[in-house]
């Protein structure tokens, strides 16, 4: 090892208290590895040790996986309309089943003691225009947990990791509840469900948007690489760089 080894990991900052002991740290760690490579050296047989042909593969990857990398991000189409992902729903629709509960869900938490416990559920459950931008501006000003998306759907597993829901037949539950108050350790809890959709169901467009989305732009770029690779290696061909000499029979 050499000093200018240990002056890469030395900030120019460090005290020479800090400095002494980033080294003693360093060596330290280094000294073991060169025991453990040289008890490797001494026992592991011969042609267990040849690791060019695997450090050849590893970079040739390397090099292909950069530049094909750097070719997606030039020249794929990122756009997917909303055509396209109806048309791919609308195809490929035994595809799509659920496998958990969804709903579509409002929900808040505030204490039991606090004054503004009845305004709140007068809020929360109005169906006013008015009345939702007056219980989301009580929510901020009670420092109240909220949540409200009308757009979105949510997994019922990841429902219950927000709300002490205990729940053991969650669709006979989703049948019967149109709306739920729960006092949990000095909080009540108001849950409204606008919508559900059940496990084994088929799963909704608007659910499963964006993984079409994301299925789109794979298979783009799946067949983005394989026009790569068939023009390059067209083009070596016709340029003579490559010459193939299998016969075909």
């Amino acid at each position: 090892m050499y000093w200018t080894e240990l002056g890469d990991i030395i900030p120019n900052n460090a005290s020479p208290e800090d400095s002494i002991m980033l080294c003693e740290t360093y060596v330290n760690n280094w000294i073991r590895e060169q025991v453990v490579l040289k008890q490797a050296e001494e026992n592991l047989a011969e042609e267990k040790k040849d690791f060019e042909e695997l450090i050849d593969n590893y970079r040739k990857s390397l090099l292909t996986y950069a530049y094909e990398q750097e070719l997606v991000k030039q020249k794929l189409d990122t756009v997917v309309s909303n055509e396209e992902i109806e048309k791919y729903y609308d195809d490929n629709i035994q595809n799509f089943e659920l496998k958990d509960y969804i709903v579509k869900v409002k929900f808040c938490a505030i204490s039991e003691d606090s004054r503004d416990l009845k305004l709140m559920k007068k809020l929360f459950y109005s169906t006013k225009p008015e009345d939702f931008g007056k219980w989301e501006a009580l929510c901020i000003e009670k420092q109240a947990s909220y949540y409200f998306d009308e757009d979105r759907w949510m997994l019922w597993e990841d429902l219950v990791k927000k709300l002490p829901l205990e729940v053991f037949d969650v669709e006979s539950f989703l049948k019967r509840n149109k709306s739920v108050e729960l006092e949990r350790n000095g909080t009540v809890h108001l849950i409204l469900f606008l919508d559900y959709q059940l496990s084994g169901s088929r799963s909704p467009l608007s659910f499963e948007r964006e993984n079409i989305k994301t299925m789109i732009l794979n298979r783009r770029k799946i067949d983005l690489l394989g026009r790569m690779r068939e023009d390059v290696y067209q083009q070596a061909l016709q340029s003579k760089e490559v010459e193939n000499f299998i016969s075909k029979k």
